[in-house]
């Protein structure tokens, strides 16, 4: 009664009794036009206020069809999500796709995971599921906190895709995600790789759904400094693993383009732009930031990649990235050097630089969360911080604060705000949330 009283207008039918034909009720089937609005989806407003994308229904059907054929998803396979419906992963590439397509959909808390990863693994041997879908920080928290005794009697020989996306995907986490489940049945190739924004609805490059994903290994001051992927033996002491996202989906070609709009070659790193029929309209009641998106039959993602042979590569976005006497680094760079840190909550950081008028370069700020843990000595997860991201990256940080559970929000596509967060530290927003001891 509570539902129907909150809903005027909204027929709303109750139970398996009122689903049977028998009962005598009709609802009246929608036919939406293809240029009908079909959804609206906030922009992930990392770097700025949030934007809404328009989706059209022509737009929305072109994106499903082609994610679920570049997948080769069909009704006999069965969907397992987590992740929440308000992010395009949750939403278009399960829940709209299954709902379009006829396959089934086990639907699980995202809390329920992160509180216990394991639930992740038991359902999709407990349902049966071969399709499956986390950010990188998911395979990362699995394959460091999922326990033995937490999946015994699991195999996982039936799964056909655990795809990793939405975040930078480290080769790092892949592979002790790989080596942790290989015991239980997960086979080598069943790890996949995707891009997407809410721009192109959903995703838009895919690995081989029947092999291996790809990785390159680079030459890191030809890839941040000259823009040039150089391809390096893999145990070279300066090698940087490129790991590639996949070939675009059936109907769309992507393009990487210069500053000034200029198509580069294969190997060369710009800007990655989509001729695709699953692009959003345009930017609600916003033509100016529209104008900046589209050009022509082209979607500019803001994303920064390479090409080799039609496979794509991503290495940053362009408004984030920070630039340290001519290197240039993007915030995810930092994540495969924070998760090996047991005091910081896992994928909870942001990164950004700060123009430093002496040098006439930047320095770098990161601020991470921590583990409400008995005990915590400050001083010491920052000591080990710098320590690490020096090691690893050659990198010295200007400044490392340590904020509360919770302070560093992300936006409702689960990205970080790095930009926004630069802006609180600059004007000290950021000091009450700094954990001290």
């Amino acid at each position: 009664e509570e539902l129907v009283a909150g809903n005027p207008g909204t027929t709303v039918l109750f139970g398996q009794d009122s689903l049977s034909v028998t009962t005598g009720k009709t609802v009246q089937r929608a036919q939406p036009a293809a240029t009908d609005i079909v959804g609206m989806q906030l922009t992930s407003g990392t770097t700025g206020f949030p934007k809404i994308c328009v989706w059209k229904q022509r737009s929305m059907l072109a994106a499903l069809d082609g994610m679920a054929d570049a997948m080769h998803a069909g009704r006999d396979d069965i969907y397992l999500n987590w992740t929440p419906l308000y992010h395009d992963m949750g939403l278009v590439n399960n829940f709209l796709l299954c709902l379009s397509r006829g396959i089934p959909l086990v639907m699980l808390k995202p809390h329920d995971f992160v509180k216990d990863p394991a639930i992740w693994l038991r359902a999709m041997a407990d349902t049966g599921a071969t399709i499956t879908w986390a950010p990188n920080f998911g395979f990362a928290l699995a394959a460091q906190r999922v326990r033995d005794e937490q999946i015994e009697g699991v195999r996982l020989d039936h799964v056909k895709g655990f795809w990793n996306a939405a975040e930078r995907i480290h080769l790092d986490t892949i592979l002790a995600f790989q080596k942790r489940f290989e015991p239980i049945g997960l086979a080598p190739e069943a790890v996949k790789t995707n891009f997407g924004c809410a721009e192109n609805i959903g995703g838009a490059t895919f690995s081989d759904p029947d092999g291996m994903f790809i990785v390159e290994h680079v030459d890191p001051e030809a890839l941040y400094e000259d823009g040039i992927a150089q391809p390096v033996p893999a145990d070279s002491a300066k090698a940087v693993s490129i790991v590639g996202v996949g070939r675009p989906h059936p109907g769309m070609t992507i393009q990487i383009l210069s500053d000034d709009g200029t198509p580069l070659n294969d190997g060369q790193v710009g800007e990655i732009a989509l001729a695709t029929p699953s692009r959003i309209e345009g930017y609600l009641n916003d033509p100016e930031e529209t104008g900046k998106a589209i050009h022509g039959d082209l979607l500019i993602t803001s994303d920064l990649g390479y090409m080799r042979n039609g496979e794509v590569f991503w290495v940053g976005r362009t408004r984030e990235r920070i630039t340290v006497r001519g290197r240039k680094i993007d915030p995810s760079d930092f994540e495969r050097v924070l998760l090996d840190i047991d005091s910081l909550r896992p994928g909870c950081f942001t990164a950004f630089g700060v123009d430093d008028p002496v040098s006439g370069s930047q320095q770098v700020v990161l601020i991470s969360e921590v583990k409400e843990t008995p005990g915590l000595s400050s001083a010491d997860v920052i000591e080990e911080v710098r320590d690490k991201v020096f090691e690893s990256m050659g990198l010295s940080i200007k400044d490392v604060l340590l904020v509360k559970a919770g302070t560093l929000a992300k936006t409702s596509s689960g990205k970080r705000r790095h930009r926004h967060f630069r802006d609180l530290y600059a004007n000290g927003e950021l000091a009450p949330f700094v954990v001290a001891g």
